[in-house]
Parts: structure tokens; C-alpha cells; sequence
């Protein structure tokens, strides 16, 4: 059976998705486990190709199945237009729509023209689906899914238990090899993304990667972990692993096993504080496997913050964590969580802790409510807009204390702040050699640079207009969306919209 992965296009606002441009990891997943069982794959990304070009890419593959990944809040009007492409192009495919976004809010996503919504992990769940349409059954008997029928929604109840990560097949990278030289991060491209463990067993308030895997923790074996990175052509690879070195028994063995492989890469990963505190060790065997860059999501820079946000840790790790990477010298970005209701004290005590740590790498997410978290909940009748594209973790969707303006005045205020701090630290000239050695090197491409690397990034958030257009573009994007929503459902007598 021919089944064709879409990624939907890039949005027209900054934000979460312009920081980064990474290949769709799970899509190659899913791929791989439907491969497995004899089935014939295709995965278009729309974000390279363009909507013209991808759907007619897809269309002549003449798939039987057509998934569309929406892994973020900010993808969901995209969505729709994908999926009204799909019916027009491919009527008789069968529309289903998965992701870590449908995960969460899947009745969302019960519009016309889409058939099934998958809730889950993809590989644990598409097999099964695949192989029940095969057989012409009418996937009641499929967990995992909300199907959308003319009567309403059916829910087939949650997956099936969870595999071992190391049970499921390898992913098809081979599906993107046309894509690959695209996907980067700041000055390293081309890019790979790797997942070494998936789950988080923190119930941050702001997040929804624990409920999606139901506060489970799965780790692949290092040897594992091994067989797949050495399939990677890529010199750069982003793991995604929501808290690497959790098990620091695994992260020792892991890098041990690297080390004898003899492979090497520049590894961007996402931790904790108190494990590179507790566990430094770890962190100067991790350096020998390569260059290294380090997130650290802090969140906050005093200990009641951390608390608000349920975070399970002290500021005074944060400290001590940034100085242990800086002795090191190791990459590290620090990112932190600003609240619409701050005043402007609170964004100076923000820069104070900027120059004393020297931290310029900072970045900031605007405190964002996302369907499905535990934010949502205790926030969704404060939510201002209905414009999903506005839930990019860099504009707010609550009100602010401050007037808006000011608010965006003091917010990108930060921004300014990191480039003058590195400017002060590294000197302009340096900063931007290295910005010209990238381009040269090919490293990275003038339009990526423009939209997605951290010095253009910054520029560009430095200035409160960016901010303000978006909102003042609000109204004319939900007018459109409206009447995309509005649209007559050709396949169902009866729309099961939520």
C-alpha cells in the first residue's frame, strides 16, 4: 500500500519555527515501522518544496494514505489548507492527521475532509491502521484513533502498551535525502536530528511532551543508539530527547560506545542544571565525542519562578551549572520563560542576570498556554485570540499587565540586550567574521541565515515592531481562516467538528 507523509509549509511569523529548521524526524519514523511491513512510503516536505510543487509531488505518487504530521500549535491553519489540497488533488485517499499537537487536542482537528486522527506514537499506531484498511474494516478495532464519521467522533480507545524503544525499526532518512542539505541550526547545516530516548517523568506546567507519553521514560540501548548515528551522513545532529543524560548510568555507556565507534559529531543537546552540576564528569566525557552545544531550559533565574512553573529546581544550580559549561568551554544557550504580566523591573532583574553570568546566548519564550498542557487548563479563559499562529512561544496570547506596546518594548529589549552583551564579550567585528565564514563555508544559506540564525534572529527580535505587526495582522489571518473553516464538508453529510 502507497502511503505519502506530509510536512505542512512555514508559517509567515517569526517564532518557534524560525529558530530552528530540522528535518520531520517522526514522519521518517513512522515511515520506517509502515516499511517494515511491505508498504511503499513517500514524505514530502512542503516547507522546502512549496505548496504547489509538494502537492503535486504528492498527487503523483497516487497514495492510498495521506498522514500530515502538526507537531505545533502554530501548524493547525496550515493544516486545514493541506488537508482541503489532499481532497481536491486526491479525493479518495484517506486523510489522517497525527502529531504531537492532533495528539493533544485531536477533536480539533475532526474538520471536513479528515477521516482519522491518530493519537500517539506514530510507529505504534499507523501498522495497525495501515493494515485494517487493507482489509476494508471500518478501524474500530484500531486503538489509538479518533475517527471522524457523519454521526460524530469515534474513540477507539489509547494505544497499546509501549514498545522498547529499541524494537522499533530504524527511520527512513532515505525518504528526505532530497531535503537534507536544507534542515540546520544556527551556523550548523546541513543538520540531523537523532532521538536516543523519548518521554520526560517532570510535569512542568508549561508542557505537554509528559502527558503525551503519559509521564513514560523509554531510552534507547547505546548500542543502539550507535547502529543509528552511524547512518547519518550529516556532520551536525540535534538530539531530541527532551532531557539528555537523564540516566547518567546510560549516559556514561553511551559515551564510552561513541568513543570506540570513532564517530564524531557536533552534538546540540537539551539537559538539566542540577544533572551538569551533580554529574560533571559526564558532561567532560560527552566533550570528547565531539564538538557539543548544550540548551538549558531555565526557565526562571530565582527560586520562586521555578516554582511557578513547577519546574523542580533551584536557581542556584542554573548559576552553577552556566560556570561549570563556560570552564569547559562548551556551547550553551540558556532559555527563559517571560510572563505577560511582568513589569519592567522584572526585565531588568532578567538583564542583571545576563551580565553577571555573561550569558548572551539567552533566549526568551513569551509564557505561552498550549492545548493540552496543565497551563491550558488553569489558563484558557484568559486566551485573547483565536489566531493559532500567535501561539509561537514569542508573542503573548494573554493579556499583559503593561500596555502591549510597552510590553513589546521591554521584551525586545532583551534581545538587544544578548547582542550587546556578546558584542561586549566577543567584539562586533568577531561576531560577525563568524557569520561570514559560515556563509562562505556553505555552512549555512543566505536565507537561512535571514530567517533562522541566532545573530539575524536577534536583530530582528530586537525591534517591538516585529511583534506588533503580528498582532496587527491578527484580524485579516482569522478572517481567512474563517472562511477556510466556514467551507462546506464534501465527504460527511454531517461535520463531527469539536
Amino acid at each position: 500500500m502507497k502511503v505519502s507523509f506530509l510536512k505542512a509549509p512555514v508559517g509567515g511569523i517569526i517564532g518557534l519555527e524560525m529558530i530552528t529548521f530540522v528535518e520531520p524526524l517522526g514522519l521518517e519514523c513512522v515511515a520506517g515501522s509502515l516499511e517494515c511491513h511491505g508498504h511503499e512510503c513517500q514524505i514530502v516536505d512542503l516547507r522546502v518544496d512549496g505548496m504547489d510543487k509538494g502537492m503535486k509531488k504528492a498527487a503523483a505518487f497516487e497514495p492510498e494514505i495521506v498522514g500530515l504530521q502538526v507537531n505545533f500549535t502554530t501548524e493547525r491553519y496550515r493544516a486545514l489548507r493541506v488537508i482541503q489540497e489532499v481532497k481536491r488533488l486526491m479525493p479518495n485517499a484517506l486523510m489522517v492527521v497525527g502529531g504531537h499537537d492532533a495528539s493533544r487536542d485531536p477533536k480539533w482537528f475532526l474538520r471536513p475532509d479528515v477521516d482519522i486522527v491518530a493519537v500517539g506514537d506514530g510507529e505504534e499506531i499507523m501498522p495497525g491502521l495501515v493494515a485494517e484498511y487493507e482489509r476494508g474494516g471500518d478501524f474500530k478495532s484500531v486503538p489509538g484513533l479518533v475517527l471522524n464519521r457523519p454521526h460524530g467522533h469515534v474513540d477507539t480507545g489509547p494505544a497499546r502498551a509501549r514498545p522498547k524503544l529499541d524494537d522499533l525499526p530504524l527511520p527512513a532518512r532515505h525518504l528526505i535525502d532530497e531535503y537534507a542539505s536544507e534542515y540546520y541550526i544556527n551556523f550548523r547545516r546541513p543538520l540531523a536530528l537523532m532521538e536516543t530516548a523519548r518521554g520526560c517523568p517532570f510535569k512542568c506546567n508549561f508542557c505537554s511532551v509528559w502527558k503525551f507519553h503519559e509521564s513514560t521514560f523509554r531510552e534507547k540501548s547505546p548500542e543502539r543508539v550507535v547502529e543509528e548515528l552511524a547512518q547519518i551522513k550529516a556532520p551536525n545532529v540535534f538530539i531530541t530527547d527532551d532531557i539528555f543524560w537523564l540516566s547518567v548510568k546510560r549516559g556514561r555507556a553511551l559515551a564510552k560506545a561513541l568513543k570506540e565507534s570513532g564517530i564524531k559529531k557536533h552534538f546540540t543537546i537539551q539537559t538539566r542544571s542540577d544533572i551538569i552540576c551533580k554529574f560533571h564528569d559526564l558532561v567532560e566525557m560527552w566533550k570528547d565525542c565531539g564538538r557539543m552545544t548544550v540548551f538549558l531550559g531555565l526557565e526562571k533565574i530565582d527560586d520562586a519562578g521555578l516554582k511557578s512553573v513547577n519546574k523542580h529546581n533551584v536557581a542556584e544550580k542554573n548559576d552553577r551549572a552556566i560556570k561549570i559549561l563556560q570552564d569547559l568551554d562548551i556551547g550553551y544557550t540558556p532559555n527563559f520563560i517571560v510572563d505577560p504580566d511582568w513589569e519592567p523591573e522584572d526585565f531588568s532583574k532578567l538583564k542583571r542576570w545576563i551580565d553577571r553570568t555573561g550569558a548572551y546566548n539567552s533566549g526568551f519564550s513569551v509564557l505561552t498556554p498550549l492545548p493540552g498542557t496543565d497551563l491550558w487548563d488553569e489558563l484558557q479563559d484568559q486566551v485573547v485570540t483565536d489566531d493559532w499562529e500567535l501561539f509561537d512561544i514569542v508573542h503573548t496570547v494573554l493579556p499583559t499587565k503593561m500596555p502591549l506596546d510597552q510590553f513589546y518594548r521591554e521584551y525586545a529589549g532583551l534581545w538587544q540586550h544578548t547582542l550587546d552583551t556578546r558584542f561586549r564579550e566577543q567584539g562586533r567585528l568577531a561576531a560577525y567574521v563568524g557569520l561570514l565564514y559560515a556563509l562562505a563555508a556553505r555552512k549555512v544559506t543566505l536565507t537561512a541565515m535571514r530567517r533562522g540564525m541566532r545573530l539575524g534572529m536577534a536583530n530582528m527580535l530586537s525591534k517591538p515592531e516585529t511583534f506588533l505587526r503580528a498582532h496587527e495582522r491578527s484580524e485579516q489571518r482569522l478572517d481567512r481562516m474563517q472562511s477556510l473553516l466556514a467551507r462546506p464538508d464534501p465527504i460527511h453529510e454531517t461535520s463531527a467538528v469539536a
